[in-house]
Formats: structure tokens, sequence, C-alpha cells
């Protein structure tokens, strides 16, 4: 009787009306979370897929075309530049509102998240000289692979960049399913929404950690190396993205916060008047 009850619960927890409801319920709590409508939601969602099967287009279409997508100064490269900035511009207004209402704990890794930005801005730029067009030092074009003024691209050091960019994507695919489910940090929930990606960005970071994944783990087939080694550009496209939506998310968190804590005196002035 007991192991038929226990059957019946787990095959209503299972059902298709449950996992419906479920997903109704996280539109619903995205869509109040962004104050948003629903649609708006799911197109934000839809965003990261709609970037990766450009750049499958853009390779199918031919070779010419995907390099023109993928390239060094190319079109993902460059969006990228203008995603990391306005993300930036963003972070420090963020970090600026927490100092000042007193979470200067949770300001200062703001203030480490901006200067994170601020790298990976001087590494797709080579810290300014694709703007400026001065030559590589010969000591530096000796131990990087493209001759270039830039980290990244070392002898040795490309592979840490790669592992980090797996982190990253773990971090932002992960943390917020623990947090959304873990009843342990349910007191610190408030919090970590502002160190945490919130569940519906949780695309832009699952498709970077399940390629990096791959990429790390795995040898590329020699005939399509170059497309495969290419398509990491469109990968960084689409975390760039949703780090800008990070910030804009926290930052109409923030500003919602402090219009309803201007209402409350408003009206308790009508109230005792």
């Amino acid at each position: 009787m007991e192991q038929t009850t226990i059957s019946e619960a787990a095959e209503k927890r299972a059902s298709p009306a449950s996992v419906s409801g479920s997903v109704k319920k996280l539109l619903a709590d995205g869509a109040d979370a962004w104050k948003v409508s629903q649609k708006t939601l799911i197109a934000l969602a839809a965003v990261p897929f709609i970037v990766a099967l450009a750049g499958i287009a853009a390779a199918l279409a031919s070779k010419e075309v995907y390099k023109w997508f993928t390239q060094e100064d190319g079109f993902a490269e460059s969006l990228q530049v203008v995603f990391y900035s306005l993300a930036l511009v963003l972070s420090l207004v963020v970090m600026r509102h927490l100092w000042r209402s007193g979470r200067k704990r949770i300001a200062l890794l703001y203030l480490g998240l901006s200067g994170g930005l601020f790298f990976l801005i001087g590494e797709e730029l080579n810290w300014g000289q694709r703007i400026f067009g001065w030559a590589t030092l010969e000591s530096f074009a000796a131990i990087n692979k493209q001759e270039e003024t830039n980290l990244h691209n070392i002898y040795g050091v490309g592979a840490t960049f790669k592992w980090i960019q797996m982190l990253v994507g773990a971090y932002g695919a992960l943390l917020p399913l623990v947090v959304m489910r873990s009843t342990a940090l349910a007191r610190y929930r408030e919090t970590l929404s502002l160190l945490v990606p919130h569940y519906t960005l949780i695309p832009y970071f699952a498709l970077l950690f399940i390629w990096r994944a791959y990429r790390n783990l795995a040898e590329a087939p020699e005939a399509a190396y170059f497309a495969i080694a290419e398509y990491n550009e469109v990968m960084e496209l689409i975390l760039s993205i949703g780090l800008l939506l990070f910030m804009i998310f926290q930052l109409r968190r923030i500003r919602a916060g402090q219009g309803a804590t201007r209402s409350i005196p408003a009206a308790d002035s009508r109230r005792t008047g």
C-alpha cells in the first residue's frame, strides 16, 4: 500500500501537467523578476540559441562569410567589445548604488567584476594595438602565437583562459539552479541574487559551459578544425550579451527597490494627512 502511494506520488510529479505547471510558474516568476511580459522573456531566452545558430549558418554559407563573422576584428568580436563596454559602464553604476546603500562588500565584488570586464575589453582590443596600430615588441611577438599585444595568445597561457571560460560558464549555468533549489541557502537568497545570474540567464552561460567542456576535453576533427576553433568567438559573443543582461537585471532591481522605498513615505503622508 505504501509502495503504491509512493509510486503514484512520483507519477504525479513527473506527469505532463505537473511539468507544464512548473514551466508556467518559472515563466511567470521570471517575467515578474524582469518586469516584462512572458513573451518578452521567451524572446530573451531565445537570443543565445539564435546567435549560436547564426554562427552555424555563417559556417554553412561559405568560408568567407564565416571568416567575416568570426575573424579577428570581425562581426562577432566587434560586438563583444560593444557589449563588454556597456556591461562595464553598468557594473560601475551598480557598484555606486551598492556602495551608497551600505552594501560595501558586495560593491567591492562588483569593482572586481568591473576590473575583469576592463581586462576582457583590453584583450579583445590588444590593449589598444588594434585602434592605434602600433607594432608588437619583438620579445613579446616571439612568445605570442599571433604576434599581438595580448595575454590570451601567449604560448601555454591560452589553455588557462579556456578553463577560466569553462568555469565562468559553470558559474552562470549551475549556481542559479543551486540558489533557486537549495533550502539551506534560502536565508541568503536575496544577497546571492546580487552575485549570481538570474535563472532566466542560464542559457547564456550554459552554452559556453557545454562548448568549453567539449573543446577542453575532446579533440576537434581535423577536417573541421578551423570551423570548430573559430566558433569560440560565437560563444564569447553570447557570453558578452549575458553579462550585459546580468548588469541590466541588477540595475533594474536596484531602481525598482528605490522606487518602492520612495513610495512608502508618500503613502504614509497621505494617511497622516
